[in-house]
């Protein structure tokens, strides 16, 4: 009996993908709002979906010996969105630079008001070494480029430098991806909780915290059981609203990622989240 064979796409049959998806109730806070590694989450999903639309599942970069893997990613937060609300997900790759680099944007909608902007910078990579590695013929007939609308850029800020502070940790085993190291939107929530527990130390109630926009540049994996050190320091405000903090990660390793977020409170105006890095 002859073997079976897995058969795949060899063209794509969407440039531009949307799912309908929702997200899970551990994403959100006790206001009810959700956090913006989930969000990030949630992103990943509709990256992971497209690529299983267009011919390749994680299956076949497995068999392949191949995977992509974000080293940067970008994001934009416009509304609220509530637990069991339908998001209307829509992605599409903007740009596939030598078969290595690639963009791909998401959006994610709700009643067609835009709840969140998002752009992907991956990269294509040898699965053992985690190197850049050239794509096949095949991949680039996957991911064509599309141009629907411009990728996201940080807001300006105004520069106003501040305290800093240092949060500790080793990462969990359990916390491992299938590529055996901390999926990307960890280091957004690692982020977010240095902030959160400066927050709590100044008397502000770290449920309040709000994400307005965060990128994060990607430099090296975080292992199960290596410690993670996240170094934060105010770098910005904008206005009375928010303010800017830059955060080193970094392992015994050496560095593992530079990220910038914008934070407001869900009440009122940033007076005191600022002052809590004077």
């Amino acid at each position: 009996m002859p073997h079976a064979r897995r058969c795949y796409l060899t063209s794509v049959t969407n440039a531009v993908w949307d799912f309908p998806l929702a997200l899970p109730r551990n994403a959100f806070t006790a206001r009810e709002v959700p956090r913006a590694g989930d969000m990030w989450r949630l992103c990943q999903d509709v990256a992971t979906l497209a690529s299983i639309n267009s011919g390749w599942p994680p299956s076949r970069f497995r068999t392949e010996n191949v995977s992509f893997i974000v080293y940067r990613m970008t994001m934009l937060h416009q509304a609220r969105t509530a637990y069991g609300a339908v998001l209307d997900t829509q992605t599409w790759v903007s740009r596939l630079r030598r078969r290595t680099l690639c963009t791909r944007e998401v959006r994610v909608r709700s009643a067609h008001e835009l709840v969140a902007a998002a752009t992907q910078e991956w990269v294509h990579v040898d699965f053992d070494t985690l190197k850049p590695k050239q794509g096949s013929p095949e991949v680039a007939a996957a991911f064509p480029e599309t141009e629907v609308e411009p990728s996201v850029t940080m807001p300006g800020f105004e520069k106003q430098p501040g305290a800093e502070d240092e949060l500790r940790f080793a990462m969990w085993q359990t916390w491992a991806d299938p590529l055996a190291h901390a999926n990307h939107p960890a280091y957004v929530d690692w982020c977010d909780e240095a902030t959160s527990r400066r927050m709590h130390a100044a008397g502000i109630d770290p449920v309040l915290l709000r994400p307005i926009a965060e990128q994060v540049a990607f430099k090296s994996a975080v292992l199960p059981g290596e410690e993670v050190v996240v170094q934060t320091k105010r770098v910005g405000v904008m206005g009375a609203d928010a303010v800017v903090l830059h955060h080193h990660l970094q392992t015994e390793r050496g560095p593992a990622a530079e990220a910038t977020t914008v934070r407001g409170l869900e009440e009122g105006g940033a007076d005191t989240l600022i002052a809590a890095w004077d």
